[in-house]
C-alpha cells in the first residue's frame, strides 16, 4: 500500500486567514444591529432628526477623515502586494503610511467629538446616544488596527515575513480594509442620511 505524501505547504488560504475573516463578520453583525438601531430611532422618532437644537453633523472633518482611511486602505494594499514580491522596504513603508493616516483619522475624530461635546452629549437623546456610540465603537476598532498595525510592523522591522510567509500581514491589512468600509458605511448613515 502506497501512502501518498502530504504537501509542504497548506492549500487555500491560512488558517489565521479565516479566524480573521470570522472576526470581521462578527464584528459587522454588531455594526449592522447598530445601523439598524439607528434607523429604527430615526424613522419611529415624531420630530426631526437630528432632533430640534441639534444641527445636522458638520460634514468637512468626516470628509477628510473618510479621504485618510481611503488613502490608508491603499497603503496597506501597498504593503501587502510589496510583501508578495520579498520587498520589505515597500512594506515597512505601505504600514508606516497606513499608521499615520489612522492616527490621523483619530485626531480628526477627537477634535470633531470637542466640538460635539459643547453642543450635545452621550445622554442628550437618543440620538445624540447612538452616534456617539457607534462613531466611538468605530473609533475603538481604529485603535484595534492600529495596536495590529504597530505589532505586524515591529515584526517586519526584525524580518518575519517574507513572499511565502505574510499571514500576519494579510490579516492585519484584511482588518484594515474592514475598518475602511464600515467607515464608509457610518459616514452615508450618518452624516450624509440626515441631510436626505
Amino acid at each position: 500500500m502506497t501512502v501518498a505524501a502530504l504537501p509542504a505547504r497548506p492549500v487555500g488560504r491560512p488558517l489565521g486567514w479565516w479566524g480573521m475573516l470570522f472576526v470581521i463578520a462578527t464584528e459587522a453583525t454588531l455594526f449592522a444591529v447598530l445601523l439598524a438601531a439607528y434607523f429604527y430611532l430615526r424613522f419611529k422618532s415624531p420630530g426631526a432628526w437630528p432632533p430640534d437644537g441639534i444641527s445636522d453633523p458638520k460634514l468637512l472633518k468626516p470628509a477628510v477623515m473618510t479621504a485618510f482611511l481611503m488613502a490608508s486602505s491603499l497603503t496597506v494594499w501597498y504593503g501587502e502586494r510589496a510583501v508578495r514580491r520579498d520587498d520589505m522596504r515597500g512594506l515597512r513603508i505601505g504600514l508606516a503610511l497606513t499608521f499615520l493616516l489612522g492616527v490621523g483619522f483619530l485626531a480628526l475624530q477627537f477634535v470633531e467629538y470637542r466640538e460635539l461635546l459643547r453642543e450635545i452629549h452621550p445622554s442628550t437623546d437618543a440620538y445624540a446616544s447612538t452616534f456617539f456610540t457607534i462613531t466611538g465603537l468605530h473609533g475603538a476598532h481604529v485603535v484595534a488596527g492600529l495596536l495590529l498595525l504597530a505589532w505586524t510592523q515591529f515584526f517586519a522591522w526584525r524580518g518575519a515575513y517574507r513572499s511565502e510567509e505574510h499571514v500576519a500581514v494579510q490579516t492585519s491589512a484584511l482588518y484594515w480594509h474592514f475598518v475602511h468600509v464600515v467607515w464608509l458605511f457610518l459616514f452615508l448613515a450618518l452624516y450624509l442620511s440626515p441631510r436626505l
